[in-house]
């Protein structure tokens, strides 16, 4: 039972993601304090700002390079057929990456030439890659014809955490750099990765096929969740012994009038997985009949339920009990240039490297900041993510007295044309924020998206000054 629950999840993980969010529109958009997310130096309008919980950020991600949404979903097909014809298509660098997060509390003060940030999100990461095998097995039927062919690059990995962090930023030659940091303390709810496969496939019948594996699938903390009583103390689910910690860096720097470059490096850490866990085994040999699945069924949770008993029975998965261990985080890193036009536009480009098992993946964009009217601001992309072009993004947020409500994707055209979806992407929220005045005078100053030219800082505050 608990095995099936297992692959059930992982199954469940691919059908959950098929709407998310990721980072690229905002990096650049320091007009919200989520921005710290991906530059723990970026430079902050706001002299306070408070997240509330849940309200303050909702984020969803995820990009599949393997194919397109209507490729399997489409009505009147054969998904075996559509199956077989994807595995063709498939190469080396073809994964499904899901990213979800959730903002359980957020606070931001400005102290001298400082910035400190508290706060905590709950998050969670799939990831998983498509070797055409995997797909030529899911889709064979009884009486198709298919060659024997091994099984042992299949990387898969999913985890759920909830990050405490304290971060600090502050600036220095006379403001033209600003460093950053951010510290996170972990705990982890689940983990579930494949430690090792060695899969055989022989197709010396054409009704049954024989299957040779020694596969060995290791998890933390899905047994908490399924044990009798389990949520009984939810303390103990929501702060188990998994424990962790990461860390974050990033810097901006002010070349001139026109000209400033920012980098970050993010999630420099591991968590240790303890609490909660299995391993699941499948080792010997085994008769394959097939899988019947069917896409034009309403509820997918179905067939997805169908498909993970099927592999259960093929693969004859045991579970035993499993020891301590430890995995490292996925870093990611950002380097990106805006060149000013003035104090309220800007053009910029960026580039996000994201690493997995010792693979990068890499991200091109170029964007648009400005500031429009009194109480909005605008951000617009282009983005080519990992090799996937069709990525319009746009990000807007309105400032309603102390109230700032907030929207962003990387990808505005997926809500339109979502029958060629590969990445799709929103983040929106709600954040307090408060802003500082600008003279003797007391009226009030909102600062621009683009932060001012340093010259320009600099004959203000002289100007105050006299």
């Amino acid at each position: 039972m608990k095995t099936k629950l297992f692959i059930a999840f992982l199954m469940v993980s691919f059908s959950s993601g098929l709407f998310a969010q990721s980072d690229l529109t905002l990096y650049n958009f320091n007009a919200i304090p989520q921005s710290l997310h991906v530059n723990p130096a970026q430079p902050q309008q706001t002299k306070v700002w408070v997240g509330l919980p849940a309200l303050s950020g909702v984020h969803f991600h995820l990009h599949n390079s393997g194919f397109a949404l209507i490729d399997i979903i489409a009505t009147d097909t054969d998904i075996n057929d559509e199956l077989a014809a994807l595995a063709d298509a498939l190469d080396d660098d073809s994964h499904l990456a899901i990213n979800q997060s959730i903002e359980l509390l957020g606070i931001g003060f400005k102290v001298g030439k400082g910035f400190v940030t508290l706060g905590a999100n709950q998050q969670v990461d799939f990831h998983m890659t498509y070797p055409a095998e995997v797909l030529k097995f899911i889709s064979w039927q009884p009486g198709d014809a298919i060659t024997g062919f091994t099984l042992n690059d299949f990387e898969l990995e999913s985890t759920v955490r909830t990050n405490f962090y304290v971060g600090y930023q502050h600036k220095l030659l006379n403001d033209k750099l600003t460093l950053g940091t951010r510290v996170k303390y972990i705990f982890g709810q689940q983990n579930s990765f494949i430690d090792r496969i060695n899969v055989g496939v022989d197709a010396t019948d054409p009704y049954v096929l024989k299957i040779r594996t020694n596969t060995l699938i290791r998890a933390s903390g899905l047994a908490n969740l399924t044990a009798d009583g389990a949520f009984d103390n939810p303390v103990s689910l929501a702060l188990p012994d998994n424990t962790g910690f990461a860390f974050d860096f990033g810097f901006d720097y002010k070349l001139n009038k026109r000209w400033s470059f920012s980098g970050s490096v993010l999630d420099l850490g591991s968590i240790n997985w303890s609490d909660g866990n299995e391993d699941y085994v499948s080792n010997g040999e085994y008769d394959f009949e097939g899988i019947e699945l069917d896409f034009s069924e309403d509820d997918f949770s179905d067939v997805a339920n169908d498909a993970a008993d099927s592999l259960i029975a093929a693969f004859e998965f045991d579970t035993v009990p499993g020891g301590a261990y430890s995995r490292s985080l996925n870093p990611r890193f950002f380097v990106g240039a805006n060149y000013h036009l003035n104090e309220k536009h800007a053009l910029g480009v960026l580039y996000h490297g994201r690493t997995w098992n010792g693979e990068l993946y890499s991200d091109y964009s170029v964007n648009y900041q400005g500031k429009w009217f009194r109480g909005m601001q605008f951000i617009a992309s282009y983005s080519v993510i990992n090799g996937t072009t069709n990525n319009v993004g746009a990000g807007v947020d309105f400032k309603l007295g102390p109230v700032q409500l907030y929207l962003i994707s990387d990808n505005v055209l997926g809500a339109i044309m979502y029958e060629n979806l590969q990445t799709a992407n929103i983040r929106v929220g709600l954040n307090l924020t408060f802003y500082g005045r600008k003279d003797k005078n007391k009226t009030e100053k909102i600062e621009s998206p683009v932060e001012a030219p340093v010259e320009d800082e600099a004959e203000e505050t002289q100007e105050e000054n006299n």
